[in-house]
């Protein structure tokens, strides 16, 4: 029996209910030549002129030293650190990608670094540090953990989480990891009978999810969920659902728990069984996953180095898409040699990779690039979520808009896939 299985959130895809498918050192900078000092000049001996003394030998000469000019410092720092929202999976594929396969795995701390690979290099950065989230850091929020750990330079956080803690650690995204969330949540339809969001009320089953996800105050906030249905008590493994035979409603991310309840996980009287299940999107919750966000208090500063990077950063995740394969080989090695529950497999990342291309999950977004965010989308989310808030006691900053939460402004010259 697997014992890998995590449901992170994030979520958004086209809505559908549909049957799952089954199976789908720092490298050191090379120092330039130190100057040299030239050599005296030889003393010379003039000619003796008729009827007169020898002329004095000419003193020796010493050219003037030469002085190196100082290198350029860079905008960016020359390590960055990024700490994403869950354990190594594809949708972080395109982050690991500036890395490249050859990273050092830290299986103590749950990190990926190395050098940067050169194609992205910009801004005087050198090294890059890939940090596992959700229980890696005791579920501690992202933005949480981006305050605590000064040395964080990059976060994965969804849209609406950085609305929701926008008074108490803010952060502003820069650039889209996704475009469309992956999350949904998943039952069995030999038990449970959904076919459109108002039905999940209707079964009265319980609704296992991650504590404190905002979805799922959108969710009750429309009617879709009651209260007394959610069970915070998830974790992401898949114990509970295999101890109770998936008796329940579960959150999930339809290119990981979809394919590993039907095809690897015995929980079924002891085999892998179908399932079905609701892409949050279609609920009206268009949320954008895991956006890649900084500091406010340290985006003035970080300007300069975004300009150059963010860029950067987009063309690894569009070299990631165009050619998957490899980087999805090394996401397997990481996960083992993590060694948790959590496990990513080949077949696995192959259905994901399909749905990546089938649901839009990894696409352009409206600007016509791989970077930047649709500010109408952004502002209706904003729209939902004040009234989600309202009902929900949730206590966000003030004057709430698309320019407080995120900007496209270093997504100039971003590549498309």
């Amino acid at each position: 029996m697997i014992k890998s299985t995590r449901f992170a959130l994030v979520g958004a895809v086209a809505f559908s209910i549909v049957a799952a498918a089954c199976g789908s050192e720092e490298a050191a900078e090379p120092a330039a030549p130190a100057a040299t000092e030239a050599p005296a000049a030889p003393a010379t001996e003039a000619p003796a002129a008729p009827a007169a003394t020898e002329a004095p030998a000419a003193p020796a000469t010493e050219a003037p030293a030469v002085t190196e000019a100082p290198a350029a410092a860079g905008v960016c720092p020359e390590k960055i650190v990024i700490q994403t929202d869950w354990w190594p999976e594809i949708e972080h594929g395109g982050t690991y990608q500036l890395i490249g396969t050859s990273g050092t795995i830290d299986k103590n701390n749950f990190r990926y670094s190395g050098p940067i690979d050169p194609k992205y290099a910009a801004g005087g950065v050198k090294e890059v540090e890939v940090r596992a989230g959700g229980d890696a850091i005791s579920f501690a929020p992202v933005t949480t953990e981006m305050y605590s750990k000064d040395e964080i330079t990059f976060g994965y956080v969804n849209m609406s989480d950085i609305a929701k803690d926008s008074k108490t650690a803010a952060v502003v995204a820069v650039a889209k990891t996704l475009e469309i969330n992956p999350q949904m949540i998943q039952w069995d339809p030999a038990q449970l009978t959904i076919d459109k969001p108002e039905d999940i009320a209707a079964t009265d089953a319980r609704v296992l999810h991650f504590d404190g996800t905002t979805y799922m105050d959108y969710l009750v906030s429309k009617g879709y969920v009651t209260e007394s249905q959610l069970d915070p008590s998830y974790g992401g493994a898949p114990d509970q659902w295999i101890a109770n035979n998936g008796n329940y409603i579960q959150q999930g991310f339809v290119t990981n728990e979809i394919y590993k309840y039907e095809n690897e996980i015995e929980w079924k009287d002891g085999a892998p069984a179908p399932l079905k299940y609701l892409l949050i999107h279609n609920a009206g919750f268009e949320d954008y996953p895991a956006a890649m966000a900084v500091r406010a208090d340290k985006l003035e500063d970080l300007k300069p180095c975004l300009a150059e990077l963010v860029p950067m950063m987009a063309q690894a995740w569009v070299d990631y898409l165009k050619a998957p394969q490899a980087m999805g080989d090394k996401l397997v090695e990481i996960t083992e040699a993590y060694d948790t529950y959590w496990r990513v497999s080949g077949p696995l990342n192959a259905k994901g990779f399909e749905l990546f291309a089938s649901e839009g999950i990894g696409a352009n977004g409206t600007g016509g690039d791989y970077c930047s965010f649709d500010e109408a989308r952004v502002d209706g989310l904003l729209t939902i979520l004040g009234d989600v808030f309202a009902k929900r006691g949730i206590e966000a900053a003030d004057g709430l808009s698309p320019a407080t939460i995120m900007t496209n402004e270093f997504c100039a010259g971003a590549p498309s896939l």
